[in-house]
């Protein structure tokens, strides 16, 4: 029986699609004044390309099948693209049932990554930081997702084990796959751009549930045995 769960926290606690919108249109603007022509179709197939290859940094995946993986030009774009891309943190209303769900059935919450300081902020705000046990990665830690040895730090932060702990995310490669690996169930919301449209390669990125929302996920999380 489940006594804990790590919440990769994107597009489950928050809302991404208005980042997603904004990274999208400056990945053009700086590929397009990078000198590459940029058509609707080849931003469509850069867009599906950096979901189903896996990458580990879409917008990152995009830039280099968009300027014809030209290293010297991509990883000029890239760096514009990091130093103006300003993410804004937005919660899910539904945010603090999702932790309130887990909190009833007893479970100690951990997030996975590197929290910055207006997700903290955000959350406290909303006065759910308190509700979370383990409060991201520590900034020293260099490693992330799907690095199964990020969920076995958290893991042992939570007091438990693997086989104890439960994995909440969207992504097959960076949420499913690694608690598969650990052997740990792994629940999967379906919502958001990873969520909806990445498809698992195998056996390993396939989860033990999944939500296509969030009611539903609210609907899952008590019948997680």
């Amino acid at each position: 029986m489940p006594n804990a769960i790590i919440i990769d926290m994107p597009d489950v606690l928050t809302d991404e699609a208005e980042n997603d919108r904004e990274a999208a249109a400056l990945v053009r603007q700086i590929v397009a004044t990078a000198g590459v022509r940029v058509t609707e179709q080849a931003f469509n197939q850069a867009d599906e390309f950096a979901i189903q290859s896996f990458a580990p940094h879409q917008f990152d995946a995009m830039i280099f099948k968009l300027v014809n993986r030209d290293t010297t030009l991509a990883l000029r774009c890239i760096s514009a693209f990091k130093k103006n891309f300003k993410p804004r943190v937005n919660l899910r209303k539904e945010a603090g049932d999702i932790l309130n769900a887990c909190r009833q059935r007893g479970w100690k919450i951990g997030i996975a990554g590197h929290l910055s300081e207006d997700q903290l902020a955000a959350l406290e705000r909303a006065k759910l930081l308190q509700m979370i046990h383990v409060k991201g990665l520590p900034r020293q830690m260099k490693i992330d997702l799907p690095d199964p040895r990020v969920i076995e730090f958290l893991v042992g932060l939570l007091g438990t084990s693997t086989g104890e702990c439960l994995m909440l995310g969207t992504r097959c490669d960076n949420n499913v796959r690694p608690a598969n690996i650990l052997r740990m169930q792994a629940i999967q919301l379906q919502m958001g751009r990873y969520g909806k449209l990445q498809l698992p390669r195998d056996l390993q990125d396939v989860p033990d549930y999944e939500a296509p929302d969030v009611n539903a996920l609210l609907n899952v999380i008590p019948t997680v045995v």
